[in-house]
């Protein structure tokens, strides 16, 4: 046989192109009605619209979808957690309802065989489909009845089937962001929750009473709904820990809910329609008052209070029953139409940062003198004329704000906190107090039933000189951490100083320009609830210098900014935004160096509520000075010991934390640290309850001799 010419292998060679590329087409599909076949057929929980052009075929495409499923349920019987978040799903697939289900028929016993068996799968104890679209869950959700953890936050649910309330393990449940118009009555037979958080959704009218059902609860987050009243019912979470019930529509708040919540730690109400911060006070157990023991933070901006209590009588009437919230340390009451703070501050020995931005008050109010912890003091946009000189003597005072008063008696050159200090302490050693003072401080503290403390009067005496000058030869308490040659307090510039003030204008990205039309020389920046998709650079360009707090929660940040420097900040809150991790930078030394170079005086860093699956191990090397690290409501799974040594409160509660590291207990700097609502069942709830030097304890008990 002659071989062939090269013409005729040519020709050969393209006759088997054409023939492949007609087979291409037949498996593409080439008529109309076969496509509209293909798509109807999809997988549940896939949207079924027409694909656009692309380079895979439909056969190919479908391929993926199942054999991405196949995996993720190969990855959850392995683990225990299923993570189907963001993948734009209307439903939850049929293939994740039916994991579990076993074809007897094709059940092959080989203990040989090196993983992948159907006796090997692990029971789904987490499932996480957040940032989806899904409108319905299946009543199947009760065959996972080891769940502990679940979480269809920002989807487009409307309810809940029955069978959801027979998850009888379920520690944790999120439904925010969806279009609930009530809580589901399934959620109601979760006797084992922990943590519920609902916040907006549609919520309206008076809080269901079957709330009190859920007596284990420890944190509830009903924010941001149209809620107007609560229920005697809600006393019943007698271990609730945190309660958000800000952004509403309430108008009271009852003490006698709130007397019975002795282990709440923070209340957040603001901006909601109360006329009193307490009401019922005077019928609240014969008027002994109200003492809520375990109370840190009390949050109440822009609520519309006019009064603390709803008694009749003067303001600062002794006779009124006490409020005693001896463990609070934050007091928020911006924003509102207070003239005075009643007996509220004799009640708050502990208290570091007070609040009342934006009232009615024409003098400091009763009892801030005695308030010998306060170290943040924010009094702008009030009616106060005259400075007291007494306010100096508050030794561990670093910030206060006072612009948008009428003062008469502080030059305009006195800019910032450290200077109006030194002014204020200067006048009482040269001129003591003027009669004008002493008058103000004997009304401050007329009819209280606290005595005033040396440190708050000078009606008996003017303090010995040498005692002056030590209380002013004072410096503000630093961390035990690793000090830099930065001073905490930033130098005094020419002009006013403001505060940057631009909550709630739905910004998607901040220039310099708007800074500076805005004020000048910011101690604070409060740039909360916009829309910004990145920490804005302006902040530093305009305001590097002078800033000691950035506030600018609720936007969608997604990073943290190491490459800026703020050298004199000292509170970051960074809470309710897309932050996945803060290892963002790729050498460990850099990060180090630059968060050094960049923050040496930060000393609390607030990251709740963002996407964080760890913490790393350099953190305290970073933030020499930190000592209060609060990232509750994340999705850590485990804690580093190394990334919290130096710091001495910590926030970890409402995370995924499957165990706690013996190790943590020799990290003995730690006095608070807040753990619940997460995944670990030892040390037991009787130890987590006798508080954290107790948990410390056990942890260390448990290192391997």
């Amino acid at each position: 046989m002659s071989r062939p010419s090269v013409r005729e292998t040519i020709a050969a060679a393209r006759a088997r192109m054409a023939a492949e590329q007609a087979k291409s087409k037949t498996i593409r599909g080439g008529g109309e009605d076969e496509r509209r076949a293909f798509i109807s057929s999809g997988v549940p929980g896939v949207k079924k619209t027409a694909p656009p052009p692309r380079r895979q075929t439909d056969v190919e495409i479908l391929g993926h979808v199942q054999k991405s499923i196949k995996s993720l349920i190969a990855n959850a019987k392995g683990s225990g957690t299923m993570n189907l978040s963001s993948r734009e799903l209307t439903e939850i697939p049929l293939e994740i309802w039916n994991m579990y289900h076993v074809d007897p028929d094709k059940v092959v016993v080989d203990f040989n065989s090196s993983g992948g068996a159907w006796y090997d799968a692990v029971d789904l104890t987490r499932l996480i489909a957040s940032d989806n679209k899904i409108t319905f869950i299946d009543a199947r959700i009760q065959e996972f009845g080891a769940l502990v953890s679940v979480d269809l936050r920002t989807n487009e649910l409307t309810t809940l089937p029955e069978e959801f309330g027979e998850l009888k393990r379920l520690v944790n449940l999120n439904l925010s962001y969806n279009k609930f118009a009530e809580i589901p009555q399934a959620v109601f037979k979760l006797t084992t929750l922990l943590d519920l958080q609902l916040a907006n959704n549609q919520l309206s009218g008076c809080l269901d009473p079957a709330i009190g059902n859920l007596s284990k609860l420890e944190s509830l987050d009903l924010s941001n709904n149209n809620l107007t009243d609560v229920p005697q019912e809600l006393s019943q979470l007698k271990l609730i820990r945190k309660l958000n019930l800000s952004k509403n529509k309430l108008g009271r708040l009852p003490v006698s809910i709130l007397a019975q919540m002795s282990k709440l730690l923070e209340l957040e109400i603001s901006d909601n329609k109360l006329g009193y911060l307490f009401s019922g006070l005077g019928e609240w157990a014969d008027g002994e008052g109200l003492v809520m023991p375990s109370l840190v933070r009390l949050d109440a901006r822009n609520t519309g209070i006019q009064r603390i209590t709803d008694i009749e009588g003067a303001l600062d009437d002794s006779s009124k029953p006490k409020i005693e919230l001896p463990a609070v340390k934050e007091l928020f009451l911006s924003q509102n139409n207070l003239c005075s703070l009643e007996n509220l501050l004799f009640g708050t020995p502990k208290l570091h940062h007070l609040d009342i931005r934006a009232n009615k008050f024409d003098s400091i109010p009763a009892g801030v003198l005695e308030l010998s912890n306060l170290r943040n003091f924010d009094m702008a946009s009030n009616r106060m004329e005259h400075m007291p000189t007494e306010l100096g003597n508050l030794v561990d005072l670093t910030t206060f704000v006072w612009e948008g008063n009428p003062i008469r008696n502080v030059p305009r050159t006195t800019t910032t906190t450290e200077a109006l200090m030194k002014l204020l302490r200067r006048r009482q050693e040269t001129d003591g107090p003027s009669p004008v003072d002493t008058a103000r401080v004997e009304t401050l503290s007329v009819k209280s039933s606290h005595p005033v403390s040396p440190v708050a009067s000078h009606a008996t005496g003017a303090t010995s000189h040498s005692a002056r000058a030590s209380a002013a030869a004072r410096s503000p308490p630093t961390s035990a951490r690793t000090s830099t040659t930065t001073d905490s307090a930033p130098p005094v510039k020419s002009g006013v100083v403001q505060n940057l003030n631009l909550t709630k204008k739905n910004l998607k990205e901040l220039t310099k320009e708007d800074i500076l039309g805005a004020c000048s020389n910011p101690s604070i920046a409060s740039i909360d609830f916009n829309a910004l998709t990145s920490f804005p650079v302006a902040l530093h360009e305009a305001a590097g210098e002078t800033l000691t707090q950035i506030i600018i929660h609720h936007n969608k940040i997604p990073e943290f900014p190491f490459t800026l420097s703020f050298p004199y900040l000292v509170k970051l809150d960074l809470s309710d935004n897309a932050i996945t991790t803060l290892s963002t930078i790729a050498s460990v030394d850099s990060v180090e160096e630059i968060g050094r170079s960049n923050y040496p005086n930060l000393s609390e860093l607030i990251l709740t509520a963002n996407r964080l699956t760890e913490l790393p191990a350099w953190l305290p090397k970073a933030f020499p000075k930190l000592t209060t690290l609060v990232a509750s409501r994340n999705k850590i799974a485990a804690i580093e010991p190394k990334s919290l040594e130096g710091l001495s409160e910590v926030d970890l509660s409402g995370n995924e934390i499957a165990s706690l590291p013996p190790l943590l207990g020799n990290v003995r700097s730690i006095k608070s640290l807040m753990l619940d609502g997460n995944l670990f069942r030892v040390p037991r709830r009787q130890i987590m309850d006798q508080g954290t030097e107790a948990v410390m304890e056990y942890l260390r008990g448990r290192i391997p001799a």
